[in-house]
């Protein structure tokens, strides 16, 4: 998503209100106690504004962000760079939290509870090996995941903040289409705004790629204000249809569609048919199919609702 698009204060943001209005209650203790903000864990599917949020939680604060993703954290060594760098109140933001190797998961305790490093110095020819603590100032972790039952458990237990970010509602997006269309000087008509929202699957991330797919369609062919027609032959281009769903997901439907009525189907059987590994069929196309209502899963596998 271009910068350009994303929100950078917390009064900016649309939807997720139960999550904006619970930090607005710990912004305020904090500012008024000259305190640290608690770690704090962001998690639900991705795509649904994390990273804007902890940039937006930042910018409330006042406070320096560092970022890293914890896919590149394979051992200690490799997050010791920011943490260094750390100041009172400052933000870790580590996405993809869940990442992050169990062995720094389980290093980061003492940092975050105690604020203190423990650095391993192994012997040489000449030194027996030691243990250097160094103290570093409070800081807030805050972190991002999409599988938190990927995290060891006593991490976990470390962000007294959790929140869910849950599926944004075509309402909501719909404000965030005006909103972000006006930024990028789209004209478009009410009906093709709700197009793009029914078919982003309550994802902002992908409203946003989708309206700027629109943007480039409308000055590739020159339309001076976009209508609902065009809207959708902007995104047929995507292989998008008026119902958000893509030539994948048409896939997955077509393999339950030749089973008997009432028939359940084994995600395996499904991975076999469709050449796309369990994961990416369980977290990125399942999701919007049922709770869209066209499939449930069951225990003897997933059967067609619609």
């Amino acid at each position: 998503m271009s910068n350009q698009l994303r929100p950078t204060r917390i009064n900016d943001l649309i939807g997720q209100e139960d999550i904006i209005n619970n930090l607005k209650v710990s912004i305020a203790s904090v500012k008024a106690r000259s305190s640290v903000l608690q770690h704090c864990l962001f998690y639900g599917g991705a795509g649904l504004g994390k990273t804007t949020l902890a940039r937006a939680l930042a910018n409330e604060l006042g406070v320096k962000i560092e970022i890293a993703n914890g896919s590149a954290i394979s051992n200690n060594k490799d997050i010791l760079p920011y943490l260094m760098k750390m100041e009172k109140g400052s933000i870790l933001f580590i996405d993809e939290i869940h990442r992050m190797n169990r062995k720094v998961q389980e290093y980061m305790l003492t940092v975050i509870e105690d604020f203190r490093l423990d650095i391993v110095v192994p012997a040489t020819k000449n030194s027996q090996g030691e243990t250097i603590n160094i103290d570093i100032p409070k800081f807030t972790l805050v972190g991002a995941t999409t599988e938190m039952g990927d995290l060891v458990q006593p991490f976990l237990d470390r962000f007294k903040l959790k929140h869910f970010m849950r599926p944004y509602k075509v309402d909501e997006l719909c404000d965030l289409i005006l909103i972000n269309s006006d930024k990028l000087n789209v004209d478009m008509s009410n009906e093709g705004i709700k197009v793009i929202a029914r078919a982003s699957r309550g994802t902002p991330r992908i409203a946003n790629n989708f309206l700027e797919w629109v943007r480039d369609y409308k000055i590739a062919y020159n339309i001076s204000s976009l209508q609902k027609e065009e809207v959708t032959q902007a995104l047929r281009m995507q292989g998008i249809d008026e119902n958000g769903l893509n030539p994948v997901d048409r896939d997955y439907l077509q393999v339950l569609e030749k089973l008997p009525k009432g028939t359940a189907i084994g995600v395996n059987t499904l991975c076999s048919a469709l050449n796309i590994d369990r994961q990416t069929i369980e977290q990125k196309i399942e999701p919007f199919l049922i709770r869209q209502g066209y499939v449930a899963k069951t225990s003897k596998g997933r059967i067609l609702t619609k």
